[in-house]
C-alpha cells in the first residue's frame, strides 16, 4: 500500500517568496516548489494603482536547491510579461526579476555557497565535487560551472593587500605559521602565511618557494604591516633563511605537524628496521615462533 508522507522544508528563498508560493508536486521523481511571480506585490514596486495585465505564454525558470531527502528539490517560478497604463495614458511594460536566485545558473544561492566552500576552503578537486552533487544531492553540476562561480565570487573580493591590511586592523598577529602547499592539479606552489588566530593572512602563488621568491613575498608582507616575532615553519631551509633574512629578530620554531610527521617517520623506520632484523635472526635459527612474531 503506498503511504503520502508529508514533510515541511523552508529556505531563504521560500521566505522570500512565500506571497508567490502556489503549491508543490512531484515531477520525474523532483520535488517541485511553485512560486507564480504574478502574486508579487508589484503595485508597490512599481509605484501605481493601475491594473496589470498579463501576457498568457506565461514560461518558467527552474532553479536547483540542496536537498536532505530523497529526492531532489528544484524551484519553478512562473514568469510572464506584464504592463499597465501610466497616468498619462502611456503603456508601460513590466517583466518580474528573480531575487535571491540566478536564472543563468540555475542554483540556488546554497548550492554556490556549498560548492565554493568544498573547493576553498576544503580542497575538493572539481571533478570530485561535481560527482558528489550528482550522487548525495542529485545536481548536474559541470566542472567549468563551479569554476565560473568561484571567479564571479572571487572577483568582488577585495585585493589580498586589502584583505590583510583589513585582517591586522580586527586583530594583530604576530606569531605567524608559515609555509608552501603544492596543491593538486596545479604546476605552481602557494606560500601561505596564518596567524595564531588560524587565519590566514595571505597567499601567493610561486613557481618555486626556494631563495627570492620566497624573500620578495616575506618583504612585501612585511612592507604591508605584519611584524612577525615567532616564526613557526618546517625544516624547509629556504624558508628559514628567507624568514631570517626578512624578520632578523623573529624566533624560529619548528610547526607542531611537521615535527609530528618526522618523529612518526623515524619510528616507522625503526620498526621497520627492528622487524628485518628479527625476521633474518629467526630464519638463521629456524626460530618458527621470532619469525611468526616479526610477521606479526
Amino acid at each position: 500500500m503506498a503511504v503520502t508522507v508529508q514533510m515541511q522544508f523552508t529556505s531563504a528563498v521560500t521566505e522570500m517568496y512565500q506571497a508567490a508560493f502556489v503549491g508543490s508536486a512531484m515531477e520525474n521523481g523532483t520535488t517541485i516548489i511553485q512560486c507564480d511571480l504574478r502574486q508579487h506585490d508589484f503595485h508597490s514596486e512599481l509605484g501605481t494603482q493601475a491594473k496589470l495585465w498579463w501576457r498568457k505564454d506565461s514560461y518558467h525558470v527552474d532553479v536547483h536547491e540542496l536537498s536532505t531527502f530523497h529526492n531532489p528539490i528544484a524551484y519553478r517560478f512562473i514568469v510572464a510579461q506584464g504592463s499597465y497604463v501610466h497616468d498619462h495614458d502611456q503603456r508601460m511594460y513590466c517583466t518580474p526579476t528573480l531575487q535571491g536566485v540566478s536564472t543563468s545558473q540555475h542554483m540556488s544561492p546554497s548550492v554556490i555557497r556549498f560548492a565554493c566552500y568544498l573547493a576553498v576552503v576544503c580542497g575538493v578537486s572539481l571533478r570530485h565535487m561535481a560527482l558528489l552533487f550528482s550522487v548525495l544531492f542529485l545536481i548536474p553540476i559541470t566542472k567549468s560551472s563551479i569554476k565560473h562561480w568561484m571567479d564571479d565570487i572571487g572577483a568582488h573580493f577585495p585585493p589580498p593587500e586589502e584583505r590583510l591590511r583589513h585582517l591586522l586592523a580586527l586583530a594583530p598577529a604576530t606569531e605567524c605559521p608559515i609555509d608552501g602547499y603544492y596543491p593538486l592539479g596545479t604546476d605552481h606552489g602557494v606560500m601561505v602565511v596564518q596567524d595564531e588566530h588560524d587565519r590566514i593572512l595571505i597567499t601567493h602563488e610561486a613557481v618555486s618557494e626556494h631563495g627570492d621568491e620566497a624573500r620578495q613575498f616575506l618583504q612585501h608582507v612585511k612592507d604591508l604591516g605584519l611584524h612577525v616575532t615567532a616564526a613557526f615553519s618546517d625544516y624547509s631551509q629556504s624558508f628559514t633563511e628567507a624568514i631570517k633574512a626578512v624578520f632578523p629578530h623573529a624566533r624560529l620554531q619548528a610547526d607542531h605537524f611537521h615535527t609530528v610527521k618526522h618523529i612518526w617517520g623515524h619510528l616507522k623506520k625503526s620498526l621497520l628496521s627492528y622487524r628485518r632484523k628479527s625476521k633474518a635472526s629467526g630464519a638463521e635459527k629456524h626460530d618458527e615462533q621470532l619469525m611468526a612474531w616479526a610477521k606479526k
